[in-house]
């Protein structure tokens, strides 16, 4: 069984929820400001409307990270409440304590991981591109 300190671990990934969740409250608060109201929008240069609509991707992408990364540390968070932290979830094989220390909501162990990494890029990639 991959040696780990549990407190430690749970420490640094409820640190990391506090950061995304403050990311995630200044990204949007930053994000309000440059909302120009539509009365002002016919002043506006055509560029700076393309400006707010690739900030506004931006923060839209980062989003979907942000809640990404808070999924896997939930899921990791449920590991160590039920015993299975360090064990990979799709071959049960110990996960190396190097990679957990590397990335504390690891769940799967390198493999599995490229595997699952593969298998979803393929999922997600056009009908042209497969």
């Amino acid at each position: 069984m991959a040696q780990y300190d549990a407190d430690k671990v749970r420490a640094q990934l409820e640190r990391r929820i506090e950061e995304i969740e403050s990311t995630r409250s200044r990204m949007h608060a930053e994000g309000d400001g440059t909302q120009a109201n539509e009365l002002a929008d016919y002043d506006q240069h055509p560029g700076d409307a393309g400006s707010d609509t690739h900030d506004q991707e931006i923060e839209a992408t980062t989003d979907v990270f942000l809640d990404e990364e808070r999924r896997r540390i939930g899921e990791a968070l449920t590991a160590l409440d039920d015993g299975t932290y360090g064990t990979c979830v799709v071959c049960g094989k110990e996960i190396p304590a190097g990679r957990l220390e590397a990335k504390p909501d690891a769940v799967r162990c390198v493999d599995d991981q490229r595997y699952f990494e593969g298998e979803h890029r393929v999922a997600n990639q056009p009908p042209t591109e497969r």
